[in-house]
């Protein structure tokens, strides 16, 4: 993970050699900064026509006065400073400007922001956002212009792409009014949120509907009072302002808007018109203070800040907020490459608004493995698995299905695993935590569950003789207001330790796990995502592993801020020494071995993958993946791949650590890797599936008896792909059985089952795992989280 102490270093470095006339590091500042200029902007003016004016106007000031900046390490907050500047003097002259001539938009009092504002729309469709994401972004409408400047700055705070000290900075205030005015301001947001939901109820209460017949249909914030009071007043209204995520939970890791393409060929033929003329831009405007550098721009500025603006364009137009091969410096995990899940109408369909119908018990139907790049012998020697299930019941509601990248449903998480007497644990949450429902070795309940009271996720379990230890999170008081992350050891039904992972000594949270808990007879394994909160590395995402003992006690031997933004994690216990462990890295691009490595820098390379911050081209399902050893000490790992039909290190990288790749296919096929030992790659990893019209997903394997591994996917047909996101029709499930070399063995068994976590192996060498029995929609993102009160456990023997 790079650490924000390098990205300061780095940013420096660029911004000094701006100054003192290095034509790239200029061209590097501007295609760099410019998607954030624009959110701030854009975001402040509520998507104005004037949003691409101001945008220029900021840059035209930052690049005039950037010998003025003394601190090259301010520059973040010193750019967003003159972001606010120019805003303020839009608005200013929009007051004085007479409204019945105003013909600009501009005409409209400045409390008032226009419905169709574009920036609000951009933001849900390029974003992707649903459910409360999306309630929030409309809300933003309702703010007054004030409200609107710091919610542009406090957005980025949120998700992660300014610091508190820089939003400090930007707005010149105190730390203690800003957090006063932040507070005030995220008050308004919460109460327009809330009048949000109420106007868009089916059916609409009929008094708040009363009230709105005299309201024009544009959102302000005086409408917003008028509203609010009802709200509040209403007895059936006023449930709309109960189960509101916060907003900083919302917005963590959120990817910029990208930069619309007018706006960066606007800046382009502006910057490539005043080059070739040899005169500064704005310098009419500026004449005075700034005469002494009249021609700065034209002297400093190259025809290259041309070439990359317009590639931001092409890149933005690809989904990409950041551009990174050609136009990233490196110089920050937030700038790097991070992704905006922009997936264009035509190939994301309107998910339907229905819930997936549950479908009939599991069959069985046999299909060819086909896999023309890397053929595999089938064989009809071998006897067909045996499937059977049974249903559970269960005394909360379960949402089985949750929103992954781009907002795509994805199995919600439920952990299966067997204890050594062969008892099974199943872990899966509910509203009011996370459940453990104890199974006998014939897979039938055996006590009533033990509820992890206000635990969020799943994020790892170990099922023991006497009871169970998982790896979860917990509410905790940080910056962020993220979870911590925490390991929780219950001993028939009574809890013994809870031991937290994450927190202010360490500086840093659990937003979320997608994690790993392993158990070597003597000490756990916890392995997880982590997000900065304070220190070296705040506000960057990246992976942490502890070992803590069986009393509780954290032990020494593991690591943090290894893989970047770590979008994959896998883990195996070892008797002895580190645990072995995979992860996918978003910088280096691509699945590493990471075992006993803090930084990846030198970790042994599985599969290059494309990547970008919140994605990589291939991935665990749940980004939570399973490893498996062989009696001769060999290891599998399977996974989704796009492969790499190209890799090479990104020149503009500074760092040395980025990654650009080219992917071999648009849709994801199943790939397995093996390991010579815990740490050494054996060759390339095999292709399972060679399908460019069919994407793959939730790919799984465990060990059979004899030898073998079962791999598992579900077929995505009909798919189509844009920006690492492919919809489509649902096909069913795969069962294959391979050998250690990746050869299959007999047919393709397709089955109506699910898998939806860790894979438990039964004493007799049976596999067990536990589902929701139902159909996922994968023709768009998801709209809304289905439940159910019935889990599914399934037994595949021989």
């Amino acid at each position: 993970m790079q650490s924000g102490r390098r990205d300061a270093l780095a940013d420096e470095a660029l911004v000094v050699a701006a100054q003192g006339g290095d034509r790239r590091a200029l061209d590097d500042l501007v295609a760099a900064y410019l998607p954030l200029v624009y959110n701030i902007v854009g975001r402040a003016l509520d998507g104005h026509t004037d949003v691409d004016d101001v945008v220029q106007e900021t840059l035209v000031r930052a690049v005039e006065r950037l010998a003025d900046l003394r601190d090259p390490v301010a520059f973040r907050s010193w750019l967003a400073a003159i972001a606010i500047r120019c805003v303020r003097d839009r608005w200013r002259v929009a007051q004085v400007r007479p409204v019945a001539g105003a013909d600009d938009g501009w005409g409209v009092p400045p409390d008032t922001a226009d419905p169709g504002a574009d920036f609000v729309d951009l933001t849900i469709l390029r974003l992707e956002l649903s459910g409360q994401r999306r309630e929030t972004a409309l809300a933003t409408r309702w703010l007054d212009p004030d409200d609107r400047e710091l919610l542009a700055l406090w957005w980025l705070e949120a998700a992660g792409e300014m610091s508190r000290a820089e939003l400090v900075e930007a707005l010149g205030l105190t730390a203690g009014h800003t957090s006063v005015r932040v507070q005030r301001m995220k008050q308004q947001l919460e109460t327009a949120r809330t009048v949000v939901r109420a106007l868009a109820a089916v059916p609409r209460c009929g008094e708040l509907s009363e009230l709105a017949r005299r309201w024009d249909g544009r959102p302000s914030s005086a409408w917003r009072k008028q509203f609010a009071r009802h709200t509040r007043e209403c007895v059936q209204c006023s449930v709309h302002a109960q189960g509101l995520v916060p907003t900083e939970r919302l917005l963590a890791g959120l990817a910029l808007v990208p930069v619309p393409v007018l706006i960066a060929a606007r800046w382009a033929a502006l910057t490539a018109a005043h080059s070739s003329a040899g005169t500064a831009l704005g310098g009419a405007r500026h004449a005075g203070g700034h005469a002494n550098r009249s021609g700065w721009l034209a002297t400093h500025g190259s025809a290259k800040l041309v070439a990359v603006v317009a590639g931001v364009v092409a890149v933005a137009g690809a989904g990409i907020v950041y551009a990174s091969a050609g136009t990233s410096t490196g110089t920050s995990a937030r700038r790097q490459v991070v992704a905006a899940p922009a997936v264009a109408p035509s190939t994301h369909p309107p998910a339907s608004t229905t819930s997936p119908m549950p479908t009939p018990p599991p069959t069985l139907r046999s299909t060819s493995a086909t896999t023309p790049s890397a053929p595999h012998p089938t064989s009809t020697s071998s006897p067909s698995p045996g499937l059977t299930t049974s249903k559970l019941g269960l005394p909360s509601p379960l949402s089985y299905l949750s929103s992954g990248y781009n907002e795509m449903p994805e199995w919600t998480r439920i952990d299966t695993e067997t204890a050594p007497d062969g008892s099974v644990q199943v872990a899966w949450p509910a509203a009011d935590g996370v459940h453990v429902t104890p199974l006998t070795a014939a897979l039938q309940r055996r006590g009533p569950d033990v509820v992890v009271t206000g635990a969020r996720e799943v994020g790892g379990l170990v099922a023991q003789n006497d009871g169970f230890a998982l790896l979860t999170r917990v509410p905790d008081s940080n910056k962020w207001g993220d979870t911590a992350a925490t390991l929780v050891r219950y001993r028939n039904g009574a809890q013994v330790f809870i031991r937290r992972l994450t927190g202010t000594a360490s500086n840093d949270t659990a937003p979320v796990l997608d994690g790993a808990l392993k158990w070597n007879g003597t000490e756990y394994g916890a392995y997880f995502v982590v997000h900065g909160a304070g220190g070296f590395a705040d506000g960057h995402y990246g992976d942490k592993l502890v070992y803590v003992n069986g009393n509780g006690a954290v032990v020494s031997g593991g690591w943090d801020w290894g893989c970047s933004h770590n979008e994959g994690i896998a883990l195996y216990p070892e008797a002895s020494g580190p645990f072995t462990s995979l992860c996918f890295d978003d910088w280096r691009s691509g699945l590493f071995v990471s075992t006993g490595i803090g930084a990846p820098d030198e970790a042994p390379v599985v599969q290059r993958e494309q990547c970008w911050a919140g994605y990589c081209g291939g991935d665990f399902p749940g980004n939570a993946g399973a490893i498996v050893k062989s009696p001769s000490g060999r290891y599998a790992t399977a996974f989704a791949s796009r492969g790499s039909a190209s890799a090479a290190k990104n020149p503009a990288d500074t760092s040395g650590r980025g990654w650009t790749v080219t992917p071999r296919t648009d849709t994801h096929q199943v790939a397995v890797a093996f390991l010579k030992d815990g740490s050494t790659p054996a060759g390339s990893p095999v292709p399972l599936t060679d399908e460019p019209g069919t994407d793959h997903v939730n790919v799984h394997i465990a060990p059979l008896p004899n030898g073998r591994l079962l791999v598992s996917w579900e077929d995505v047909l009909s798919a189509s792909c844009n920006a690492g996101t492919c919809t489509g029709k649902f096909s069913g499930t795969h069962l294959r059985i391979i050998d250690w070399s990746g050869k299959a063995q007999g047919t393709d068994q397709v089955v109506d089952s699910r898998i939806a976590g860790d894979i438990a192996i039964l004493p007799d060498g049976s596999l067990v795992w536990a589902y929701v029995q139902a159909t996922p929609d994968y023709s768009g993102p998801l709209s809304s989280s289905p439940a159910s009160s019935t889990l599914t456990i399934a037994r595949l023997a021989e």
